[in-house]
């Protein structure tokens, strides 16, 4: 089977591939749902929907982008699947749903020393500085609730523009979090964790609408054994994930 690898937009390609793949996949980086690791792409999301393909046969590639690129290429290009995606009204005609792969918990992040922050309902958001990703469903859902977020390309810079002051709030699930820690060498501990982002939903696998109903249904259908065999939650578990 096919396999490319492409990390942040350079070419990078594996040996044995020889021709383009059946269908890409985009994502971002998104530890531990999807992360590069020495010229591949690892994560929990990435391994359930590679296992997905192979079992039904498809041949892909793996590309990983800023989100606001593999949003775009995912709506303007046929056969592109994108992982980890909210799906909410706004986009829900933009792309064929294939399936939930895992919940979304995610939270407003402090410095643990910005005591004068006090967050108790949107209502307090709005005097704060939030960063967001450009395109990503967190600048949408804080738009809905009235809010404009300052944009980065990747969340790791949301979190150095966060503990020297340049941002009030940031936007996090506690384990992303944790690895965006690790890879900045900033202190998880000097950071706080606040209220929850209203209307959390699921993270999914879409296709693009130009990917036929084939294989939207083949991926749907080995996706489900996946989870029906118990394989998704073992590979929640070498994650830490928690599935519903």
């Amino acid at each position: 089977m096919i396999r490319l690898v492409v990390l942040a937009g350079a070419l990078s390609l594996s040996a044995h591939a020889t021709a383009a793949p059946a269908v890409t996949l985009v994502t971002e980086e998104f530890a531990p749902y999807s992360y590069a690791d020495h010229g591949k792409v690892r994560g929990y999301s990435t391994e359930l929907v590679e296992a997905a393909l192979e079992q039904a046969g498809i041949d892909y590639g793996v590309r990983i982008y800023p989100w606001a690129r593999a949003f775009l290429m995912a709506r303007t290009q046929p056969n592109v699947l994108i992982y980890s995606i909210v799906r909410t009204p706004t986009r829900e005609a933009q792309f064929q749903w294939i399936a939930p792969i895992a919940p979304r918990s995610v939270y407003f992040y402090k410095r643990k020393s910005r005591q004068d922050i006090l967050l108790r309902s949107v209502e307090d958001l709005r005097r704060y500085r939030v960063g967001a990703n450009r395109g990503d469903v967190v600048e949408e859902q804080l738009r809905q609730l009235g809010l404009v977020a300052e944009l980065s390309a990747q969340n790791e810079f949301n979190l150095r523009k966060l503990v020297v002051g340049r941002l009030d709030l940031m936007v996090a699930t506690d384990l992303s979090l944790r690895d965006l820690c690790a890879r900045t060498q900033i202190r998880c501990d000097e950071l706080e964790r606040t209220m929850p982002l209203p209307g959390m939903g699921d993270y999914y696998v879409a296709a693009s609408l130009r990917t036929p109903a084939a294989t939207v249904e083949a991926l749907r259908t080995e996706l489900d054994k996946l989870k029906s065999s118990g394989e998704a939650q073992r590979l929640a578990d070498k994650y830490g994930l928690t599935l519903k």
